[in-house]
């Protein structure tokens, strides 16, 4: 990538801001991440333990350290209530796959709507993107909605052969303009 990383890239929305995770967030980050609700569509080690979630930490940071992803927590009134990122770049970094999360109290609120945007204008004019995909459950229909409400359409054609109950959807720079 370039210089876009020297510090962490800080985003702000209307309600949001957007940061890097810190070890400070793992008690809020279990409650996430180990939440029912929050992992029902969603394939992954769940954290038993708050020592999971510091592991995670570390790999995130490492992740962003080399890189490979980006990841922002959502923070609302000083709480941390979801994540979002991307990851996945292609070689020339023109390509990145998004994901989100939010924790079900602030399920219907357009946070996450608000996050994706301000990740999708990052994405497609910082960083230069020339498509972002997100694999989703099919039975997700929130996050079915969001994608759509975004301009994202349905691959058809593309299967994500590590969880078959996964659809794709993708959006293209020039479509998001």
């Amino acid at each position: 990538m370039n210089n876009l990383f020297s510090s962490f890239p800080k985003l702000q929305t209307p309600r949001l801001f957007l940061r890097e995770l810190l070890l400070k967030d793992k008690v809020e980050l279990f409650e996430l991440r180990s939440n029912d609700l929050v992992n029902k569509f969603i394939t992954r080690n769940i954290p038993k333990n708050i020592k999971d979630v510091e592991n995670f930490i570390q790999n995130i940071h490492e992740l962003v350290n080399s890189k490979k992803g980006i990841y922002w927590v959502l923070e609302y009134q000083e709480k941390v209530i979801g994540s979002i990122g991307l990851r996945h770049f292609n070689s020339d970094y023109s390509y990145a796959e998004i994901g989100y999360e939010l924790h079900p109290d602030f399920h219907g609120s357009g946070f996450m709507s608000e996050a994706l945007q301000a990740v999708l204008e990052f994405g497609f004019f910082k960083l230069n993107l020339k498509e972002i995909e997100a694999y989703t459950h099919e039975k997700n229909e929130s996050s079915i909605n969001l994608l759509k409400k975004h301009k994202f359409q349905l691959k058809k054609n593309k299967v994500d052969f590590q969880f078959e109950n996964n659809i794709i959807f993708g959006l293209l720079k020039n479509e998001y303009q």
